[in-house]
């Protein structure tokens, strides 16, 4: 199968772990006999860069670092670009099916022109872009708000009275068809899957709990599947350690940022120790620098026994740091859709104390493959470091019955497997319709 892949992003010119997902996932299909081509940002490298897999042609706006385009004629001309760029490589390249990644930073247009090309789409939702920036998204929004500001509404006016908005049409989608002048259910208050002209016809999600934050924000996705992220059990794996081993060394893996729950983590291993457990914590991660700059002002100040680790290649050197360690602890305090590094620390044998919040809860059942707690009360995130210290044996059950769990459902193969299943049905069923 001819594959296009577009992404906002793509390794090694990256941000964070969906984009490093997305390229393990399409190594992975070109390996079982895929032709696939990436279309991409040229994030990272500031010029536009092809060959035969990789384009990178793509033109962000407003995110990690790359400027705004506010102005009617900076929109229309980033517009323009992108949708020639994907345009052109449509043309060129005649994809059987195109896999869309996160639009995060690019034009939420694109699903129109998507749309529009008749060509079997399959979305992979992973992270907010559709439950929260669509909305958002300033072309869309000056083309079909209920309402603009005085010169901006009377310019819209008028090239829509003059034809202007339909020739837009052809070359940077302003909607998904005539008809839908105005799209004012999507800038109030929205209902649950209320809104039908954003229907993505085949996408999958990382986490039930995205599916539902999507749901919530108005959008009708309930026919969408979930497909969890795997991770490589080749290189995270750990032998559990026995019930007579010391529990002392807790580890924390984030990103180094408030909602990331770390100070609620540090609160619970100071109550810990007042209770008498001997513990420490590591905690791993990059972030903001003023609030790891409050972190390590709070650990001075009250002599806590917490290290600040680095690594110089986290794919290597990562699954080391979890073998270091007796405990896991995922404090996070939003609704991430899907963390990875619950999986990997259980692939690694390590017991896992869970913030029951985001695509992560799904995860955890109390006492069988994790003990959990309420995210952001640290009172009982120190009840429970104790509960594995004082219940060894409860402590080596819940980390066998997690690892065999991330070894036989979770690992990268079998997610791979799903993916390319549901990507061959899609194809299937546009053929047949």
């Amino acid at each position: 199968m001819r594959i296009l892949v577009l992404s906002n992003l793509y390794p090694p010119h990256h941000a964070g772990t969906h984009d490093l997902r997305c390229q393990t996932v399409t190594e992975a299909l070109r390996t079982r006999g895929h032709e696939i081509r990436v279309l991409t940002s040229n994030h990272g490298v500031n010029t536009e860069q092809r060959d035969q897999e990789i384009e990178r042609r793509l033109r962000l706006n407003d995110v990690f670092g790359h400027p705004s385009a506010s102005t009617f004629a900076e929109l229309r001309a980033l517009e323009l670009h992108n949708h020639q760029a994907l345009g052109e490589t449509l043309a060129e390249y005649q994809p059987d099916l195109v896999h869309v990644w996160s639009l995060h930073g690019l034009p939420k247009s694109f699903i129109f022109a998507l749309r529009n090309s008749r060509l079997p789409t399959v979305y992979d939702i992973a992270d907010l872009w559709l439950a929260n920036e669509l909305r958002a998204d300033p072309w869309l929004s000056w083309w079909n708000r209920p309402s603009l500001p005085f010169p901006s509404g009377l310019r819209r006016t008028l090239l829509e009275l003059t034809g202007g908005r339909n020739r837009f049409d052809k070359t940077a989608p302003t909607r998904m068809a005539k008809g839908f002048e105005r799209l004012p259910e999507l800038y109030r208050a929205v209902a649950a899957n209320s809104i039908s002209v954003f229907r993505l016809d085949r996408l999958y999600f990382c986490s039930r709990a995205l599916k539902l934050t999507t749901q919530e924000a108005g959008f009708r996705v309930d026919h969408g599947d979930v497909i969890y992220p795997g991770i490589p059990t080749e290189l995270y794996l750990g032998e559990v350690k026995p019930a007579v081993a010391p529990l002392k060394k807790f580890l924390i893996v984030a990103r180094l940022a408030p909602e990331s729950g770390i100070m609620t983590g540090l609160l619970a291993l100071q109550k810990a120790r007042e209770n008498r457990l001997p513990a420490t914590l590591s905690i791993y991660g990059r972030g903001e620098s003023d609030f790891i700059s409050q972190l390590r002002s709070y650990v001075v100040q009250r002599q806590l026994p917490v290290e600040f680790l680095t690594v110089s290649n986290v794919n290597k050197d990562l699954a080391a740091v979890y073998r270091q360690h007796d405990a896991f602890l995922y404090t996070s305090e939003w609704a991430e859709p899907f963390a990875p590094t619950v999986l990997e620390a259980m692939a690694c044998g390590l017991p896992v104390i869970g913030a029951t919040i985001g695509g992560a809860a799904e995860l955890f059942r109390h006492g069988e493959n994790a003990l959990t707690f309420t995210a952001g009360e640290p009172d009982e995130l120190a009840a429970r470091m104790q509960e594995l210290q004082t219940q060894p044996a409860l402590r080596c059950q819940i980390a066998e019955n997690g690892q065999s769990e991330v070894m036989s459902r979770y690992h990268q193969s079998a997610t791979i497997d799903q993916i390319e299943t549901y990507l061959e049905t899609s194809r299937q069923l546009w053929q047949e319709s």
